[in-house]
Parts: structure tokens; C-alpha cells; sequence
């Protein structure tokens, strides 16, 4: 009996095997960290700034008798991990109520997991959550990484694990992913679906990142042993919103104020103003400063005269233009809506994507800031879904650009309807919900018609020999206001009444002049010189080059479209096949080209009916030496 007890005694050596068993850590302890635990250790760090709300929702949803799992899901960067952590924040101050307040919140660590036995260690971890009774709450980041995938989709499936254990109650958890990770992985599996309850977590706004910012700055403060003006917290915002379009807030912003004060530190620097924030993009995406630092004002700036360098014989349209522009920037126009929206109206070749490329590149400093659609790809009704998700996409990936929408009238009516949404509220929502921003976009549409109404009131206003015919104010007046009645009455022949009544400004763009077409081929030629230039030659050309090129170079029909390829035609290729003959010479002493028209033609060729015929005319070219 005595042995017996001796044997019985806790005070009495175990086993080897036994004290191995005792020592081993749980799978819980293995493959999870106790995040409420570093909340408690270190509770200013998982401090969630500006989402209370989303935290309240993730309370409400754990507190429910069933269907007790939220999923959090929002595109990457917008701060689905800082949610859970900021509940952990509470409950180890014990400010999340008496359902969560002595619970803990577990991180499930996917990575030691490993590729071998997964499912075998996820029972057992589903088995010790069971056992603790509901103390213990389940974390997965990504959890799409382990959850849904079908056999080829290269992930673990642990669905079919988790979801009999979620259904019973054994484990409560608490998922997050994206939009698009759900709709391919969870939202196909009906079963799996039904266990999570959805807490949206979308993009903050630009005032709620500075806030974020602001909140968060104490930290990289400390690390990086720098201060943070209040400029550099805004610039940070709003720099990330205008560069920075494949990515999110708050996290794209806290990324750039991270790397300026790790630039900032390494200089030896203890302050990150503004220019701090710019050199980051000018390093990263090759941005230079002086066009980051450039605000609107000074963009602004003589707009009308920027952009009558580059378009020619529009100087209404032009005006219209600018006059817009300027008070969108001001803060004027209506909210919620883009920073504008025309409808160019006109015949080919006046000018209307010219317009649209110059303002691209004086507000948002590249002609690359342009998203061109042709519309008439989208003339079927089954095309709808397919236009949304390239226009959201693109916007997405820019919201700082001019949305040209080509030949507008070519569109189906269902892709005008959805545009109104564009129009009138300055998003675009899809079937899920998510919006897409167009609140810092100009979008411009071109069309076609009214195109013979256009030409023919122009044909009125002027002489057989180009003169403008004199006319009082108020003729001109009365002859405006009906000749924009006759264009709306064009317009609604084709669009909705609703859609171009969305629409803020009708622009009429003028049939080109002769002057006009001559100033063009003026440009055009300069921008040819300027490559020569480049390579060491220069070509010299006269007024009779350029009355040649207006003769050829345009028709009523297409305007000044046909001037690009006779330039092309008549001198870049003559020139291109004298350089590289030039260039084949061992000592070459001629970079110097001169063109003149040679005219053979007769007097009754000559006639102004027979101008744009090019009948023996031709272009000829003569090297000079140096």
C-alpha cells in the first residue's frame, strides 16, 4: 500500500516519455500567436484609428448566436488586419463588452504550417479551440490562401476541415480577403459561404487617411527619429491619391511617409516636410519633383494660351474649355461629380483629340494621363459588363486623367445609361457594390452628329471667298440660340434626353480655315525640324511649301486629318531616304535641306476649285553644304 502511494505521489519523478509529453507545446501555441496578448504588452501599437465602426461590426457579428464568423473583405491596403487588431486593442482593455472581454484573439501562422499533414494539424487545432470553450478566437489573414481553392488553383483546401467545425460551433473565426479572392474562392463554395457574415471594409477617404496618418505619425516619429510637418501628413494623402493609382489607402500613403523618413534619417535630416514626401515618388516612379510639387494654381495658369499652342482655329472651344476647368478647380462645380464633362461635337479632323491630348498634359502633366475608349467597340448590348470593368479598372489605375470616350454615339443605349451614373454622381458602382471613383476625372465624349449641321452654318457665316459675314449682336445672339436648339433637337434624335441633359457643356468645334490649315503644317513641320535637329540637320522650307500643304493636306470631310500623312508623304520620307543617304558618306558635308514646290500647272489649274488637286505639283528638295 505504501508502494502504492509512493508510486501515486506528484511529487514523484514522471517517465521520460511522460515529461516529453507534459513539456510539448500545443498545436494552438505552435501555429497561432496570442495577439490580444501583444495588444496588452504594447497597447498604443494596435490602436485602430478612424474604423469604429467596422470594429463595432465585427463585435456585433462574434456576438451572434450563429453565423458568428465575420469576413472582412476590401482590397489590399486599406486596413482589414489594423480591424482585428484594434479589437484585440479593446478586448485587453476590456472595452470590447462582456461577450469578448476575456477572450483572445489567435493568428493563425499559415507559413509553419508547412505542405505536409495539414489538415491532420488543423484538426488538432480546431480539437484545443473546442476544448478552451470558446475563449479563444481564430485570425486568417488571406484566409482564401487555405479556404475554396479547387485542385488546381495551387492552395490548401482546409474548407472542408473548417466548415463542420464552424457549422457545430467548435471554433469561431475570423477571416479577411479581398474582393476578388472571395468572389473566386469562398463565394463558390455555397456551404463555406453561409458560415461567414460580411463586413465590408472600403477604401477611407482622403480625409479619413490624413486622419489615419496623423494618428500613426507618433510611431515612425520615434523609429525614424524625425518629425512630420503637417504638409508632409497632406502631401502624403494626396500625393499617394495622384501617383500612386494601383494601390490604396491608407497603406500607400503610410508607405511614402515611411520611406521619406528613412530617407530623411539617412541624410542626417530631423524633419520631413512636403519636398521629402515628392523625392520618394521621384525615386519610385520616376516622377520629377519640380511636376509632383507643382500645384494646381500654377498649372492653371495661362491654360487658355497652353492650350491654343497645340490646337489651332478652336478658339471658343478652347475657351469653353478653360473657362470650365478653371472653376472645377476652384471648388465650384457641382459636387460630387466629375471635375467636368463636354460633349465635343464637329467633323473629323478639327481638332477634338488634339484638345482632349493637350489638356491631358497640362493638367496632369503627360498626354499618357488620357484613357481613350472607341466607342464603337461597345455597340452591343452584351458588351455593357465588359466596358465597366475596363473603364473601372483603368480609372482605378488613374484617377487623376481625361476620360475620352471616341465616337460616343457609336455606344449601345445600355452603355449610355450606365455612363449617367458617371455623369451625375462621379462613381460607378458594380454588382457587388464596390464604387470606383471618377470625382478627379475629365470626361470628355466626341460625336459626329450634327457634323453637316455644324459645316453648313459655318458655309452661311461666310463668303464664297472665305469672309465672315458681318452680323448685329442680337442677329448673333438669336442665330446661337437657335442654331444649340437645332443641335439638341440632333442630339436627342440619338442619346436619352436624360443623358445629355447630364451632360455640363455641348462644345462646337469650326471647320478649319485655310490660315488655319497653314499654321498647323506650320507646327507640324517645327516638331519635324526639332527631330532633325537631334540628329544634326535642319530643313528649310518657304510659304509656298505651306500653301502647298493646305491645298493637299485637308478636304471638308476629314478636315486636318489628311495633313499628318501628306507630311508624311511629301517630306518625312524624301527626307528620311536623303539622311540615310547622307549618313552613308564617309566625309559628309551637306545638313542642310531645302524644299520648294515646283508648280507646272495651267491658269485654269491654278483656280481656287482646283486647289486641292495636286496635279503636277510636287515638292523639290536640294542639299546645301556647310
Amino acid at each position: 500500500m505504501t508502494d502504492q502511494l509512493l508510486l501515486m505521489d506528484p511529487t514523484t519523478p514522471k517517465a521520460p516519455q511522460e515529461a516529453q509529453q507534459a513539456t510539448k507545446p500545443s498545436m494552438m501555441d505552435e501555429y497561432t500567436d496570442d495577439l490580444t496578448a501583444e495588444a496588452e504588452a504594447n497597447p498604443d501599437r494596435f490602436k485602430a484609428i478612424a474604423r469604429d465602426d467596422e470594429i463595432q461590426q465585427v463585435i456585433y457579428n462574434l456576438n451572434r448566436r450563429t453565423k458568428n464568423n465575420p469576413i472582412l473583405i476590401g482590397e489590399a491596403g486599406v486596413g482589414k488586419t489594423a480591424i482585428v487588431e484594434g479589437l484585440a486593442h479593446l478586448i485587453a482593455l476590456n472595452q470590447a463588452g462582456p461577450q469578448l472581454n476575456n477572450k483572445r484573439i489567435r493568428v493563425l501562422q499559415i507559413a509553419a504550417l508547412g505542405q505536409h499533414e495539414t489538415v491532420m494539424k488543423m484538426l488538432k487545432i480546431i480539437e484545443e479551440f473546442k476544448a478552451t470553450k470558446g475563449q479563444n478566437i481564430l485570425f486568417i489573414d488571406e484566409v482564401h490562401t487555405i479556404m475554396g481553392a479547387d485542385q488546381s488553383g495551387g492552395a490548401m483546401d482546409l474548407g472542408d476541415v473548417l466548415k463542420p467545425a464552424m457549422a457545430r460551433g467548435d471554433i469561431q473565426l475570423i477571416g479577411s480577403t479581398t474582393l476578388d479572392e472571395y468572389d473566386k474562392f469562398i463565394e463558390q463554395d455555397p456551404a463555406l459561404q453561409r458560415r461567414f457574415q460580411q463586413v465590408l471594409v472600403r477604401e477611407p477617404s482622403r480625409d479619413t487617411a490624413i486622419t489615419i496618418l496623423k494618428g500613426i505619425q507618433a510611431s515612425y516619429k520615434q523609429y525614424h527619429h524625425v518629425t512630420y510637418t503637417p504638409d508632409a501628413i497632406v502631401g502624403a494623402v494626396d500625393l499617394a491619391i495622384r501617383y500612386i493609382a494601383d494601390r490604396y489607402l491608407p497603406d500607400k500613403a503610410i508607405d511614402l511617409m515611411d520611406q521619406a523618413g528613412a530617407i530623411a534619417a539617412t541624410n542626417g535630416k530631423t524633419e520631413v516636410g512636403i519636398r521629402e514626401i515628392a523625392l520618394v515618388l521621384q525615386e519610385t516612379k520616376g516622377i520629377p519633383i519640380s511636376n509632383v510639387l507643382r500645384n494646381d494654381n500654377t498649372r492653371l495658369r495661362n491654360l487658355r494660351e497652353k492650350l491654343g499652342q497645340v490646337v489651332k482655329g478652336q478658339e471658343q472651344a478652347i475657351q469653353a474649355v478653360s473657362d470650365t476647368i478653371t472653376i472645377a478647380k476652384a471648388g465650384l462645380q457641382a459636387p460630387n461629380r466629375p471635375l467636368a464633362s463636354f460633349l465635343f461635337l464637329g467633323t473629323t479632323g478639327t481638332g477634338k483629340t488634339a484638345l482632349s491630348r493637350a489638356l491631358a498634359k497640362v493638367m496632369f502633366d503627360s498626354e499618357d494621363a488620357m484613357i481613350r475608349f472607341d466607342m464603337s467597340e461597345f455597340s452591343e448590348r452584351t458588351s455593357l459588363d465588359h466596358f465597366q470593368r475596363l473603364l473601372t479598372d483603368r480609372v482605378k489605375r488613374m484617377p487623376y486623367c481625361i476620360l475620352l470616350l471616341d465616337e460616343i454615339e457609336k455606344a449601345c443605349t445600355a452603355v449610355h445609361d450606365r455612363l449617367l451614373q458617371v455623369l451625375d454622381a462621379g462613381e460607378l458602382r458594380d454588382s457587388r457594390g464596390r464604387s470606383t471613383n471618377f470625382r478627379n476625372t475629365i470626361v470628355i465624349m466626341t460625336t459626329n452628329i450634327a457634323a453637316e449641321l455644324i459645316t453648313d452654318q459655318q458655309a452661311y457665316l461666310t463668303t464664297v471667298g472665305g469672309v465672315e459675314i458681318a452680323e448685329t449682336k442680337q442677329e448673333k445672339i438669336r442665330r446661337q440660340n437657335a442654331f444649340k436648339k437645332l443641335i439638341n433637337m440632333e442630339l436627342t434624335n440619338i442619346f436619352r434626353p436624360e443623358f445629355v441633359n447630364r451632360i455640363q457643356h455641348k462644345v462646337v468645334f469650326n471647320m478649319l480655315t485655310r490660315d488655319v490649315i497653314k499654321e498647323i503644317a506650320h507646327n507640324d513641320l517645327e516638331i519635324l525640324n526639332g527631330r532633325l535637329k537631334s540628329q544634326g540637320y535642319t530643313f528649310k522650307y518657304g510659304d509656298d511649301v505651306l500653301e502647298y500643304l493646305a491645298d493637299v493636306g485637308t478636304d471638308v470631310k476629314n478636315g486636318a486629318r489628311p495633313l499628318e500623312r501628306s507630311i508624311e508623304n511629301e517630306i518625312t520620307a524624301t527626307l528620311s531616304m536623303h539622311l540615310l543617304r547622307f549618313e552613308a558618306q564617309p566625309n559628309n558635308v551637306y545638313h542642310t535641306l531645302v524644299g520648294r514646290v515646283v508648280d507646272e500647272r495651267d491658269e485654269y489649274e491654278r483656280t481656287e476649285l482646283q486647289r486641292h488637286i495636286k496635279n503636277s505639283r510636287y515638292i523639290k528638295f536640294a542639299a546645301i553644304a556647310d
